[in-house]
This record gives structure tokens, C-alpha cells and sequence, in this order.
């Protein structure tokens, strides 16, 4: 912790509301500030924005455990998982170099190993990914993510008891 009352608990959605299925993020999130009673509770601090940057360091410094919530094309499989992010992947060393034109602007390993390397953040990392196919304008989520999206839930509220 770098200052103050730090909550335990960090969730950062990624993504566009406004682009279909890259705005999944935020609508988990919106239901889970309603759930808990905000966007800021008692041990759970809930973030959405349009891409990772490096200024969001602090803000990961300051909590021991933290879950990116993320859109990701649907080829693997069906349904949403979570995977452990290292600070120490070759993706988190490399992660720093000029960003794709339309990708997050930093990889959650990334963001992870920033954190670390300027505020000696030691927490656990983790990256929620969800199923995506449609990224028109609008706020439309496709059926394939629709269907996705109670695994999803499920999945977040386990991992806050963690």
C-alpha cells in the first residue's frame, strides 16, 4: 500500500461501451457495484476504462489482489476463464514497446509489472477473459456473449473470496 486505506480488492474492466462485446467489462462491473453497494466498498475498489495505462500503476500498487476484466475474440473456447498473470512473463518485459494500432495501450502483465518495478507491488494478478464476436457502435452484447455472461459472474464472485 503507497498510502491511505487500500482496498484488498481491484477490478479493471477493459473496454469500449459503446463498441458491442468490448464493453463487457463495464456492464459486469455495473452489476457488481449494485450488488455491493458502489463502485468503491469496503475492501473491493471497482474500475472501468478504455485501455491500460501507465498511470493506472498507483492504482493497481495500492491493492493486493487484482482482476482485469477483458474482451476476447471467441475462438478458444466458449465460455469466459480466468488466467493467473505473472509480472514476469516475456509478455509483461515486453509489453512496453509500441502497442498494436486499436489494442489497449498496455497488456495486464504489463500494467502488473510497472506496478511493480515502481512501487514494489508484490499482490496477485489475475485476467478474466470473455468471450467476444461482435464489435459494431452501440451497446448491443452479442448471444454468444449473452450466454457467456452468468459463468462470468459466477466466476468474479469467486474470485473476490479468494
Amino acid at each position: 500500500m503507497i498510502g491511505g486505506e487500500a482496498a484488498q480488492h481491484l477490478l479493471l474492466g477493459i473496454g469500449n461501451p459503446l463498441r458491442g462485446d468490448d464493453g463487457v467489462a463495464a456492464v459486469l462491473l455495473e452489476e457488481l457495484a449494485r450488488d455491493l453497494g458502489g463502485w468503491s466498498t469496503a475492501g473491493a475498489e471497482l474500475r472501468a476504462v478504455h485501455q491500460l495505462t501507465p498511470e493506472l500503476a498507483l492504482v493497481v500498487a495500492e491493492a493486493s489482489r487484482v482482476l482485469f476484466l477483458d474482451a476476447c475474440v471467441a475462438s478458444r473456447t466458449k465460455g469466459p476463464w480466468i488466467e493467473p498473470l505473472d509480472v514476469w512473463t516475456s509478455d509483461a518485459r515486453d509489453g512496453l514497446q509500441a502497442p498494436e494500432p486499436g489494442s489497449h495501450v498496455l497488456l495486464p502483465a504489463t500494467l502488473l509489472a510497472l506496478a511493480h518495478t515502481l512501487y514494489g507491488w508484490r499482490g496477485e494478478g489475475a485476467l478474466l477473459r470473455l468471450p467476444a464476436c461482435a464489435f459494431p457502435h452501440g451497446q448491443a452484447l452479442s448471444a454468444t456473449l449473452l450466454e457467456a455472461l452468468p459463468e462470468a459472474r459466477r466466476l468474479v464472485r469467486r474470485w473476490l473470496q479468494g
